[in-house]
C-alpha cells in the first residue's frame, strides 16, 4: 500500500497500511525513530504500550472488532508515532474507519485557512482518531448486552440445549473485551497526565473525556461479567438438577427390577419344591408378585417424595 499523507499548515499526517520494508526505509530516512519501535511495527500485533522519547511518543493502541459470523471479538492494532507537528499512524491491515477519517481530513485541509493552535496540533488529531475508534467500540459492547439478555432468557426458560455453548461464547467475548480495554485505560490516563511538546496544554481535558468514556465501557463490562458468572452458575445448577433427577429415576428403576431379577434367578435354578412351581397358573402368580413389587416400590417412592 502506498504511503498516504496530508498537511494542514504545519501539521502533517502520514497513514501507512501494511507496513513494508520500503516504508521502514522511508521512516528511517525522514525521522529519527528508535529501531525497536520500527521492529514492533513490523512484527504485527504487540502489547499496548506508551514509550516516551524526547522528540516523539510511540504508542500502540488496541481496539476491539466483532465478527458476527464467528461470534468472536478480535484485536485491531494501531501504531502511532506522535511528534510536535506530525502524526504517523500504522495499521497492519486495512482500517476502514481510519481511512474515512483520513479522507474527511483531506477534504477539510483544502478549506482550512486560519491556523488554530489546538486543532492544528498533532495531539488533537490523535484525540479525534482514538475518540472515534472508541465510540465505534460502544456498539460492540451494546451488542454483548443484547446477546446477554437473550442468553439469560434461554437459561431461565431451561429449554435450549445450546445455552451452555452460548454462555461460553459470550463469556469469552466479554473476557476478550476486558483484556483489550484494560490496558487502554492505563494508556489514556498517561496521556491525560503526560507533559510532552506533542501534547498541547489544552489537550489533557480532551484525553480525560476519552478516559471517562473508557471507564463507562469498563463499568458496563464489569456488570456483564458479574451477570454472566451468575448465569453460568445458575445454568450449572439446572444441569445438576436434571442429572440428579435422571440418576434418581434410574435408581428407582434399578431397585424395582432387583427383586424381579432375584425371583427369576431363583426359579431358574430348577430346584424342586419352589412355591407355585407346579401350580397350573404358577407363572401368572409369579408375574403378579413381580408386578406388585414394582408398583409397591413406586408407591413407596412417591409417598416419601422421592419421585
Amino acid at each position: 500500500m502506498p504511503i498516504k499523507s496530508l498537511k494542514i499548515h504545519r501539521l502533517k499526517w502520514i497513514n501507512i497500511s501494511s507496513l513494508s520494508g520500503e516504508d521502514v526505509k522511508y521512516l528511517e530516512k525522514n525521522f529519527r525513530f528508535h529501531p525497536l519501535d520500527l521492529k514492533d511495527c513490523l512484527e504485527g500485533v504487540q502489547q499496548p504500550k506508551l514509550d516516551i522519547y524526547r522528540d516523539y511518543l510511540f504508542i500502540i493502541f488496541h481496539f476491539p472488532i466483532f465478527d458476527p459470523e464467528k461470534q468472536r471479538i478480535s484485536i485491531q492494532s494501531l501504531n502511532v508515532f506522535l511528534g510536535t507537528n506530525y502524526l504517523i499512524t500504522i495499521t497492519r491491515d486495512s482500517d476502514e474507519l481510519l481511512g474515512d477519517i483520513f479522507s474527511k481530513m483531506r477534504k477539510t485541509a483544502k478549506r482550512v485557512v486560519r491556523y488554530d493552535q489546538l486543532k492544528n496540533n498533532s495531539g488533537y488529531l490523535l484525540y479525534k482518531i482514538i475518540d472515534s475508534r472508541y465510540h465505534k467500540s460502544l456498539p460492540i459492547i451494546n451488542e454483548m448486552g443484547r446477546y446477554l439478555d437473550e442468553v439469560e432468557e434461554e437459561v431461565y426458560s431451561n429449554k435450549n440445549k445450546e445455552v451452555t455453548l452460548n454462555l461460553a461464547v459470550i463469556r469469552r467475548n466479554i473476557f476478550n473485551l476486558r483484556r483489550i480495554l484494560e490496558p487502554q485505560l492505563k494508556m489514556v490516563e498517561k496521556l491525560v497526565n503526560i507533559k510532552n511538546p506533542a501534547i498541547a496544554d489544552k489537550l489533557p481535558v480532551y484525553f480525560d473525556d476519552v478516559h471517562d468514556y473508557l471507564v463507562n465501557m469498563w463499568s458496563a463490562l464489569e456488570n456483564y461479567r458479574d451477570t454472566i458468572d451468575s448465569l453460568y452458575n445458575t445454568n450449572e445448577s439446572f444441569i445438576n438438577q436434571k442429572t440428579n433427577e435422571v440418576i434418581k429415576m434410574l435408581t428407582i428403576i434399578s431397585v424395582a427390577l432387583l427383586p424381579m431379577t432375584l425371583i427369576a434367578s431363583i426359579y431358574g435354578m430348577n430346584v424342586e419344591g419352589l412355591p407355585f412351581a407346579e401350580h397350573p397358573i404358577g407363572l401368572w402368580l409369579i408375574f403378579l408378585l413381580m408386578a406388585g413389587i414394582v408398583f409397591g416400590s413406586i408407591y413407596f417412592a412417591k409417598k416419601n417424595d422421592i419421585i
